[in-house]
């Protein structure tokens, strides 16, 4: 004896295309979820549970000033990483133009010069050392081109 399929109501068919729609949507973000790094996936994690948090007990002054202080550092660190990245390409295109430096030579500068900034205990000491030892005075208030002055 054949099976007998039932044929669906309207109503049926479109619950059960409603479901089905809702399954794919769901694999589609599971698969979305794994294919972030571990890092992204924890990051996730830690906003979904502040959200989470806010939803339950509304936001409040402390949320409002640690996120405003989290942008703020989170801006001072990609101006600080891109301003070092900017000066540390010029000293490279400077000692290439005018001394002929190659890679080799700039990177040895540029690994003294890091180890100077990160040893410094102050720009103003490092500056001082600059007078003292070369005889040159930088000071940044003035107009570009003018900054760097021999004493």
């Amino acid at each position: 004896m054949k099976p007998r399929t039932r044929i669906l109501s309207g109503r049926e068919a479109r619950r059960y295309g409603e479901r089905e729609r809702k399954r794919e949507e769901r694999q589609k973000s599971m698969d979305a979820w794994w294919a972030l790094s571990p890092e992204e996936r924890a990051q996730r994690i830690k906003d979904n549970a502040a959200f989470e948090r806010i939803n339950r007990n509304g936001i409040t002054l402390d949320d409002v000033k640690k996120a405003e202080d989290e942008s703020y550092q989170r801006g001072v660190n990609v101006g600080i990483e891109n301003t070092m990245r900017t000066c540390y390409a010029a000293i490279c295109l400077a000692l290439h133009e005018l001394h002929g430096f190659g890679k080799e030579r700039c990177a040895k500068v540029l690994n003294n010069v890091d180890e100077r900034i990160t040893m410094a205990l102050t720009s103003e000491e490092a500056i001082r050392e600059v007078y003292n030892e070369i005889g040159l005075t930088i000071e940044f208030r003035d107009m570009p081109g003018e900054r760097i002055r021999e004493v």
